[in-house]
């Protein structure tokens, strides 16, 4: 069964969104942050968006805890962001680097809004827009904008451009997610092939992939 077959199907296997939606029950809207934290990151009003706060909550549901596994060419990371990332971070701050471990929620918070700014997500749909983000946290900034326009069937630039804006104005943005989350999976395939030493990341990879889209369809319903 591929991706599409599986996505139409009225009850479709729920992977790991049981425990996903176990994590997000309740409210949408409350934060993820402890309450000093809190009140730091709302002086930043962007963080308030709805939808950007529902796609961190999912992100982090596959990005929880540290890693470092040898076969990872990504090294130490922690909460889905890598040290070399967390070093540039800190160093753009002024601040000494230190552990990826020791990162706080304010710091994760602004790290990641990042990613939700440069991907233009807040422009998007709530659906596409959280498929979007998840997308630059797993692949990048630039390979985001390389499978939507995948997705799209513009030329892939990987740059965000004219062409790619309007042709996301002009095509149904839950299908956009869907073809996104089907090449999604297709490129982990892909990447197995060609590395082998990957595949011990390939289940990890499908549910996340998989549990995506059951998460996009369930947050559209209690946006209604």
């Amino acid at each position: 069964m591929n991706f599409r077959e599986w996505a139409g199907r009225k009850s479709q296997p729920v992977l790991a969104l049981n425990l996903v939606l176990g994590l997000f029950a309740g409210s949408l809207s409350v934060p993820l942050l402890p309450a000093d934290c809190w009140a730091q990151a709302q002086s930043v009003a962007a963080f308030d968006s709805a939808s950007f706060q529902a796609a961190l909550r999912f992100t982090l549901y596959f990005e929880g805890g540290y890693s470092n596994h040898s076969a990872d060419v990504g090294g130490k990371t922690y909460r889905g962001i890598l040290q070399p990332e967390y070093d540039a971070y800190r160093a753009g701050k002024g601040l000494p680097v230190q552990d990826v471990r020791r990162m706080d929620n304010s710091e994760l918070w602004e790290i990641y809004y990042s990613y939700w700014d440069a991907s233009r997500a807040e422009s998007m749909s709530p659906i596409l827009g959280v498929a979007m983000f998840d997308t630059a946290v797993n692949f990048g900034r630039s390979g985001a904008v390389r499978f939507l326009q995948q997705a799209l069937a513009v030329p892939v630039t990987g740059s965000f451009n004219s062409e790619t804006f309007q042709a996301l104005q002009s095509q149904n943005q839950e299908e956009i997610a869907k073809r996104m989350i089907e090449n999604r999976i297709q490129y982990r395939y892909k990447r197995v092939r060609e590395s082998p030493s990957q595949q011990v990341f390939l289940q990890g990879w499908l549910n996340r992939d998989y549990s995506l889209w059951s998460y996009l369809q369930w947050y559209q319903q209690q946006s209604r």
